[in-house]
């Protein structure tokens, strides 16, 4: 039998945080081999000021060789749980660093950060990551979650992306109490796009073993809002959905779906793109 791999972000050694906190539980429940993941920062940036390329280098190398000290750490906290995984140390600029973590794993779990690193244009460093990575990542608000995975609700639009994210979701669904399914796939032809008639979702689900309550998602306002409005009301705990299934510079620049939710989502948010 396959053992699920996780991993999650430590922006700093030996503090504990809400998505460390939530991985360790989630490690718990999925019986789940957990990796921290630690980034000496050393951004690109660093490159095109010469005058301080020495300096950042070597405040990078100490970050790094301090992290990995830390690795008796992060081996009582996994013991503590009867739990198993790595402490991996990288360097470089955070978010392709953590794409290279998320592609050895199934899941990569993020703390949202306390400020709006995405304001104005929607390009901080965990749209990065989730634009970048081949693997669904978990973003964390940073006010903490109690549990994420029991009552589930899933955004369903028939897109590429938002089957990566419900793939990725499997693990969780299997084991959830509830999973809610928003279905605002495609009924007709858009004109100029690919299209194929929606997929039988109560099949799909029933074929996996899984028990989901589908309705049909048609919202009056923001669908973000209407998102959140429907996991509120059905006492959700993690919301699954794909990410930037339209135009990414359209996002960037006049907002959308997968941008309001990754900076404003108050529960854990699975997105894959």
């Amino acid at each position: 039998m396959t053992t699920l791999q996780l991993a999650v972000h430590v922006p700093q050694p030996g503090v504990r945080h809400a998505a460390l906190d939530l991985a360790l539980r989630l490690a718990d429940r999925l019986a789940a081999n957990l990796d921290g993941i630690y980034v000496a920062l050393l951004p690109a940036v660093t490159f095109a000021v010469p005058e301080a390329v020495t300096l950042q280098v070597q405040e990078a190398e100490k970050a790094r060789k301090d992290a990995e000290a830390h690795a008796g750490w992060w081996s009582g906290l996994l013991q503590a749980k009867g739990l198993r995984g790595n402490w991996r140390v990288g360097e470089g600029d955070l978010a392709e660093v953590l794409c290279l973590a998320a592609a050895s794993v199934d899941m990569m779990l993020v703390q949202r950060p306390e400020l709006r690193e995405d304001v104005p244009i929607g390009f901080g460093n965990t749209s990065r990551m989730v634009f970048g990575a081949a693997r669904p990542i978990l973003v964390v608000p940073s006010t903490g979650a109690a549990d994420a995975g029991r009552r589930v609700l899933v955004a369903w639009n028939g897109s590429i992306e938002s089957a990566r994210a419900l793939h990725g979701s499997m693990p969780l669904l299997a084991k959830a109490d509830a999973v809610h399914v928003l279905d605002g796939s495609a009924e007709q032809v858009p004109e100029g796009s690919a299209w194929l008639p929606p997929i039988p979702l109560p099949a799909w689900f029933a074929h996996r073993g899984i028990h989901a309550s589908i309705e049909r998602f048609e919202p009056a306002g923001t669908p973000a809002e209407a998102i959140l409005e429907r996991a509120q009301q059905l006492n959700c705990d993690l919301v699954v959905m794909g990410a930037w299934g339209h135009s990414r510079l359209a996002e960037m620049v006049l907002g959308g779906t997968t941008r309001a939710l990754i900076r404003d989502c108050p529960l854990p948010l699975l997105v894959a793109h």
